[in-house]
């Protein structure tokens, strides 16, 4: 069936499935990375762009496309990381001014709203430099409009723009230089081939979550010789506030202070990202004009050298606990240093041992169990170290407790109670194979039968699919929101994939997402984060 109509429902669903892809595969563009000079965080920052984007969108529910657009303009704008984070917060601001009169498009309006996009990047840039993202994302929109005056289903048409930007990222090398002498394609611009195919590859009879270009370098090391960091060497990101000035004339001031300079959004609310060697300079000048919020400054020299031979230093060092090796990996993806197994309740002894393997003194436990909460406290008085116990209820809220960790910019880690209320935002459920008969609440349970458990009350049915749509709806998942599934016990990755579009399908308002966990004691734990 033919797709050639796309609304705000559509266009959320559109975001959602691309920011996926990056998300699944932001470690890939991270070690791809070579240009522009280190950012070598290129995956995890249009991921955490476009999730900040996507997220703004589930709160609005069904709405134009307009208002839809503009919501993921808006969150892009505030969440947006790094040159690529703010090139694509960019991208999604051209294309909702070019929608801002309308409820839905046909594929000729996609494409007119793709070239305003490129163009939108292009003109935030100072001096753009061909052979990144700017590259790719223009072949992409004019590939899009000679498509699109043939081709009105979105499918076929997202296919043939899907083509010409891998194309285009292929010759990435003949226009960059230092891209030809490392031997990889543009880490910016694989991100946007990534969104194109993440956007493709759900298609509701699609079952494949693999990606057909995975452009992993070839060498443990994507830096060369031709990498220097010199001057202007801290990466340096704020958001200016009630800004009384306009973005022309703040570019025009801040340029003379660096480069890799970017300058986005509109009065009241400014995005800047500049590399500068003054970034206490370039605070004070734009601070004369509104305020500063959500201020950012790396030493890339240091990050250079820690990409190369070493972990990055941080002031802080994160315990996690985990109920399966998924899980373990997706805790070191977002910053856990040391990670304890609590299939089994740790010990005191345990956790102690965890902590003092901590390189800072400064050290953060995530408890994500509520088993382990006094023996977690006890820690705090038997080590010389500075332990924060965080008492997250489960996982799913560790790793949204840890997701407000990292989003947290340089040494302004948000306080213990902030990290906990970012935790407990998230709405978590945990299906599995009750151990016994049991009657809670009203719902009976029989041994070796389905159950789940959502703040606190039993849920019963057929199979584990029928428990997770309960649970779920209890969750509230019909208003809106992103579903992450986590899969474990006796269930494959075909059975959490199959639960999955079971789940879109019930819930057609969400996006739904789903990972290995591991653990042996659920069959899966379901996450809504609204």
């Amino acid at each position: 069936m033919d797709v050639i109509v796309l609304d705000g429902r559509g266009y959320a669903k559109f975001l959602a499935a691309g920011t996926y892809f990056l998300r699944k595969y932001r470690q890939v563009l991270n070690d791809l990375n070579v240009f522009p000079v280190p950012d070598g965080d290129t995956g995890t920052n249009m991921y955490l762009t476009l999730r900040s984007a996507t997220l703004e969108t589930a709160k609005i529910g069904e709405a134009p496309l307009s208002e839809v657009a503009a919501a993921a303009a808006q969150g892009s704008l505030m969440g947006a990381r790094g040159n690529s984070g703010v090139i694509i917060s960019q991208m999604l601001r051209g294309f909702a001014h070019h929608v801002r009169n309308r409820d839905r498009i046909d594929t000729f309006v996609l494409a007119t709203g793709m070239r305003e996009a490129a163009a939108a990047a292009r003109q935030a840039l100072v001096r753009p430099v061909e052979g990144t993202i700017i590259s790719v994302a223009d072949a992409a929109a004019d590939a899009a409009y000679r498509l699109a005056i043939k081709e009105p289903d979105f499918y076929r048409f997202i296919a043939g723009v899907l083509r010409a930007a891998n194309d285009a990222l292929d010759r990435t090398p003949e226009q960059l230089p230092v891209l030809k002498e490392a031997g990889v394609v543009d880490a910016g611009g694989a991100g946007f081939v990534y969104f194109l195919e993440g956007i493709l590859r759900f298609l509701p009879e699609t079952a494949v979550r693999a990606t057909a270009f995975p452009r992993r370098p070839a060498r443990a090391s994507a830096f060369t010789p031709q990498q220097r960091v010199g001057e202007n060497k801290f990466c340096t990101e704020f958001v200016l506030e009630n800004a009384d000035v306009g973005v022309s004339e703040l570019r025009r001031l801040l340029e003379p202070r660096g480069e890799s300079l970017l300058v986005i959004g509109a009065e009241p609310t400014i995005k800047v990202h500049i590399h500068t060697d003054n970034p206490e300079k370039v605070q004070e000048a734009a601070g004369k004009h509104g305020t500063l919020t959500r201020v950012k400054v790396d030493d890339m020299e240091r990050q250079h050298t820690v990409l190369v031979v070493d972990k990055p230093e941080r002031k802080h060092s994160i315990v996690a606990l985990v109920p399966g090796e998924g899980f373990e990996r997706i805790v070191r993806e977002l910053g856990a240093d040391v990670v304890v197994s609590n299939a089994k309740n740790p010990s005191v002894r345990d956790l102690l041992l965890a902590v003092n393997k901590c390189l800072n003194d400064d050290v953060y436990l995530f408890v994500n169990d509520p088993n382990v909460a006094l023996a977690a406290a006890e820690v705090t008085r038997l080590t010389d170290k500075t332990v924060h116990v965080i008492p997250t209820r489960d996982v799913v809220g560790g790793i949204a407790g840890l997701f407000a960790f990292g989003l947290s910019s340089g040494d302004d880690v948000p306080d213990d109670a902030a990290l906990l209320a970012a935790a407990g935002r998230v709405r978590s459920a945990h299906v599995f194979f009750a151990g016994k008969d049991a009657t809670i609440g009203g719902t009976s349970v029989a041994k070796g039968k389905p159950a789940g458990a959502y703040d606190g009350v039993l849920l019963g049915g057929e199979t584990p699919a029928d428990v997770a749509r309960a649970a779920l709806g209890a969750m509230g998942a019909a208003g809106g929101g992103l579903i992450t599934l986590y899969y474990g016990g006796s269930q494959k990755e075909k059975d959490a994939q199959r639960l999955s579009e079971q789940l879109q399908a019930a819930f057609p308002d969400t996006g739904v997402e789903y990972y290995y966990g591991g653990m042996k004691n659920a069959e899966y734990w379901l996450s809504l984060d609204v």
